[in-house]
This record gives structure tokens, sequence and C-alpha cells, in this order.
């Protein structure tokens, strides 16, 4: 299955543009009536993207994923996760741009919507109320609640502009060009209210219905209409049902509908027949879930099929990031930078080879770390990928396996190569005492007629090797604990 993280990583740029300036409501609004829906990671987010803004310019640095991902403590998945519900609520909103192999996304934060808004949003307020509770959902309102005055008992003495202030008219005239020009204010776009599939409910059918009782059609506004919808999304009222919950709301002498009556009757017979509250459904939750469950079953697998925990490191690295990323990894592990040459080269075995970036990974690793070439050697990495090709190589664990077949071939070679030696110098002192290995390669993975030496890697390679792993895991998880 594909999870649309995925196709983020730690290393891709992003900059942040401030829409509109919080002021210290809007700051206890987030806080006390949006954090309860998207929750605190979402909430984390907002709030650190909101202060990487720099003062009166309104846009961030540029910034990488990973740096977001070290301050939140979280990995990509959640970050996608949090950044979605932020974009639902209208908190935030989204822009990606893809040049050759680098992406870099802009986020533009929006305001939240004032409290009066919010409290008299039918969706927004209905599920804070089935969030936090009655109790609790009382408490919040009172905080963001004014306390009114008799105000038949006063006389208003406010002044109008005009009996304040004076201008020129004809000056406005002069002026007017200098205020049509085109440019965008800080604030000038609304916040924005999270948005309902309206095809979910057949509005023709429930009027059909509605036409053969005593309620006044025109009684029914736009108002009451976006009231119905949120009714029907968030307790599962069909068009049937509504028609009778609007029938039992309406005034049968006027026809008029009482709007909360009719929330009052829906609220009340869905909480009398389910006992719990409504609950918000995450998907991208039970898509995180699922990969998580997707890892260990694979890793399951990997171990069944005899393979150690560092060869399913490394299988696990090679399945979490791009090839791309997967070189210009190890290569600044090893001190080094990827060229152009390189660069080139893997996007044309990327287009021709038809393999599995997994695939891939494991030929970059068996090169430059295996092998320890300074460079991803063009010669060498076509043959082992037409090799692999050819030989239908579609899973990391079968590249491994081929990886694994060359090493068992370059030792036969190694001990008829000794064997010759010994036969052909049986006295000499240098058969004796300095026994070299010439452990090489088949000959469809030699370069040219340049034969590479591989030889076994001491225990301390190998501890560097697993450390090398781990790097390149976390490069594709880092912030995850």
């Amino acid at each position: 299955m594909s999870y649309p993280w995925k196709n983020m990583s730690p290393k891709d740029g992003f900059m942040v543009r401030q829409n509109a300036q919080l002021s210290d409501v809007d700051q206890k609004v987030l806080t006390f009536l949006y954090q309860p829906l998207i929750g605190s990671n979402a909430y984390s987010l907002y709030m650190t993207l909101w202060t990487e803004v720099g003062e009166e310019t309104y846009w961030s640095n540029g910034i990488l994923h990973s740096e977001l991902l070290t301050l939140l403590n979280i990995g990509i998945p959640e970050l996608y996760q949090a950044r979605i519900k932020l974009e639902a609520i209208g908190l935030i909103k989204s822009y990606l741009k893809e040049v050759q192999s680098e992406k870099v996304y802009i986020y533009e934060l929006l305001s939240p919507q004032s409290s009066a808004t919010f409290f008299r949003d039918d969706l927004l307020s209905l599920l804070l109320f089935e969030t936090v509770g009655e109790r609790k959902f009382k408490d919040l309102r009172s905080r963001f609640t004014i306390v009114s005055f008799d105000k038949g008992q006063y006389v208003e003495i406010t002044k109008s502009f005009l009996d304040v202030y004076r201008f020129d008219a004809n000056l406005l005239k002069k002026e007017k060009r200098l205020f049509e020009e085109p440019i965008e204010l800080v604030g000038e776009t609304p916040a924005k209210k999270p948005e309902i599939d309206t095809q979910t409910f057949d509005f023709k059918f429930f009027y059909t219905g509605l036409n053969k009782h005593y309620v006044n059609r025109s009684a029914i506004t736009k108002e009451i209409e976006a009231a119905m919808l949120v009714l029907h999304t968030m307790y599962g009222v069909n068009e049937l049902e509504m028609q009778q919950y609007v029938l039992e709301a309406s005034d049968i002498n006027t026809g008029n509908i009482d709007e909360r009556k009719l929330k009052n009757s829906i609220y009340r017979h869905y909480h009398n027949e389910n006992q719990e509250k409504v609950k918000l459904e995450d998907v991208v939750e039970k898509d995180i879930e699922a990969s998580k469950k997707e890892q260990k079953h694979r890793k399951s697998y990997l171990k069944q099929q005899g393979l150690t925990n560092d060869e399913i490191y490394l299988i696990e690295a090679s399945e979490g990031i791009s090839p791309y990323e997967f070189m210009t990894s190890i290569k600044e592990q090893k001190g080094g930078y990827v060229t152009n040459n390189e660069e080139w080269t893997l996007r044309e075995i990327l287009s021709k080879a038809n393999l599995p970036a997994s695939v891939i990974n494991i030929l970059i690793h068996y090169i430059l770390v295996i092998r320890d070439n300074p460079i991803f050697e063009k010669s060498l990495a076509y043959k082992i990928s037409n090799d692999w090709a050819q030989n239908n190589v579609i899973s990391p664990e079968m590249a491994l396996g081929k990886v694994k077949t060359m090493y068992q071939e370059n030792a036969e070679k190694q001990q008829q190569s000794q064997k010759k030696q010994y036969t052909t110098y049986p006295s000499s002192n240098y058969g004796k005492n300095n026994k070299v290995r010439t452990e090489t390669l088949p000959e469809w993975a030699k370069e040219g007629s340049e034969e590479k030496t591989e030889k076994p890697m001491s225990e301390e390679k190998k501890q560097a090797f697993k450390d090398r792993l781990k790097k390149i895991q976390s490069f594709g998880k880092e912030g995850e604990e």
C-alpha cells in the first residue's frame, strides 16, 4: 500500500508565509478552542511554524523538514498527519514546487476564526462540544463571553467620522491610482472555515418528501440547510430521518422551523441510542497503524528467510528513502559529495533499468560501502543494474541475495587462485609468509579490464557498517524516537 507521507523527506525544504498577524486573543482561541480538535502535534506544528516567521517580513528563511522533526520530536508520518489536520480545519494552506529531484514546500499560515464565529459555526461548535463535553464546553465559552449591560439606560453619544474629520474629496480623486495598485496586505485573506462535502446528502430527495407536509419551504434558509448538513455529517442522519426531525421542529401554524429545537432533537436521539461521544476518525491515523503493522510483518518475514539483523536494517533503510537521498547520505557520512556524473548515472539507471528504488539503493550501498569505492562507478553500476533487470530482481532482499552470490563466486575464485599460486611457487617465501587474498568480482561485474579486490571486513569496519546503516535509516525517520 502506498502512503502519502512516503513522498516527503526530511531533506525537503520549506518556507512559511504568514497571512495574518496573530493577536493574544487569536492565540487563546487556538489554545482553548482549536487544540482539542486538532491535537497536540498539529497545535505544536502551527505554533512552531508561526515562530519561524520574521518580524515585518511575514516570511521565514528556507528550512529543512529535518529541523522541524527534531523540534517537534515526531516522525514524517506524524508530521504529515499534523499538517493535513491544520489544512482541514482551515489554519494552513500548503503548496509544493518540484524542480528535478528537489522539493520545496510553502506553508501559508491562516488566522483562526474569531471566538464569536467559532461558537456560531455549527460544525466547529458541535465538534468542540462532542470532544470536551457539556461542562467543559460551557467553561470554554465563558472565557470568551463579554458581560452585557442594559443599553436602554444609556444614551449613545458616539461621534461619527464626519463629526470629527474633514477631507478634500478632490485630493482623493487625484491619488486614486495609488490606492488601486495590485498588492496583497497582511490580514486581507479572511479566516477559512472547514468545509463539508455536500454530495453525501440529497437535498432534492429531501425536499421532494417534505413537500407532502405543512412545512413552509421558504422557512428552510441557507443557514438551516448548512446546519442540516453538519448534523447529517456528524450524527449520520439520512434524508428521511431529517424530514422527520424538521417536522418535529416546525410550528404547525406558521410552518417556520426552530433551528435550536432541530439540533437538540437530533443530539438527544443520537446520545440516547449511543452511549459514546461522536469521535473524529482520523484517516491518516489508520494508515499510520497499518504502515506499522506492515513493517512488523515485513521484518518477521525477512527473519523467517534467514536474514540477519544487519541485513534487515539495510533492507529497511533501502525502502524508506529515495536513491538520490540514499546516495547523498552515504557520501556525507564518508565525508564526500555526489558529483554531477554520479547524479546523471543514477537518473539514467532509474529511467532505463525499471528497477524498484529499494533495489537501486542496495546497488548504491554495494558499490559505495561494501566495495568502499569513492564514487558510484558508471560502468560497474550499468553492468550490475543490467544483470538485475534481466534477472527480474524486484525486491531489496533479492538484490541482497545477488550480492551474496557475488561473494560466494569471489571466494571460490580466490581459493582457486591461491591453489594455483602454491602449485606454481611451492618454495617461495612470498607464498609462505605473505598470503594475499585476491578475491574479485565475477567477470560481468568488472569495470573494463580492471579488477576490484574485495576484502573481508574487520570487526571495526563491521561496527562502522552497522552505524552507517542506522544513520541511513534515521535519515528517513528523523525526529522519531
